[in-house]
């Protein structure tokens, strides 16, 4: 199985919305539900970018606090594996299914490329659109 990460917009009110975030890696898949906005959306987009264009490093973006006392929480660290545009992206994730987040949680590795990666951050302002159901997936083929 291809390594994917993939958000869909699935509710929205005036001042934020709701996505479901699907990661898969070769040994796990893991969906969470949460609420982001507009500007944290922009916050991903803006700190991808930048580490594609090399201006960092790594980056890091969480939407959420995590632990126990709020809604689940999902953080990214995109850092360069090698020289040749491979990418891994250190996904954390709060699961909500009952139990606390501070025990109910996955931490893993998705595996892209500079190029798939790239697109990825095109793509990302779909999310804010009006429209339920949108989707924008790493690593589509």
């Amino acid at each position: 199985m291809q390594d994917y990460i993939a958000i869909e917009k699935i509710w929205q009110d005036i001042d934020f919305f709701e996505v479901k975030l699907t990661c898969v890696s070769d040994i796990i898949t893991a969906i969470a539900k949460v609420y982001t906005s507009n500007e944290s959306i922009d916050d991903l987009s803006d700190k991808i970018k930048s580490f594609i264009n090399g201006n960092v490093k790594e980056c890091f973006w969480e939407n959420g606090e995590r632990g126990d006392g709020t809604t689940a929480c999902v953080s990214m660290r995109f850092f360069q594996e090698d020289e040749l545009g491979h990418i891994k992206i250190e996904v954390f994730m709060e699961l909500d299914d009952g139990g606390r987040f501070s025990k109910h949680n996955c931490c893993f590795y998705v595996n892209t490329e500079l190029g798939l990666l790239t697109e990825f951050q095109k793509d990302l302002y779909k999310i804010k659109s009006q429209q339920l159901g949108e989707k924008v997936v790493l690593n589509q083929i």
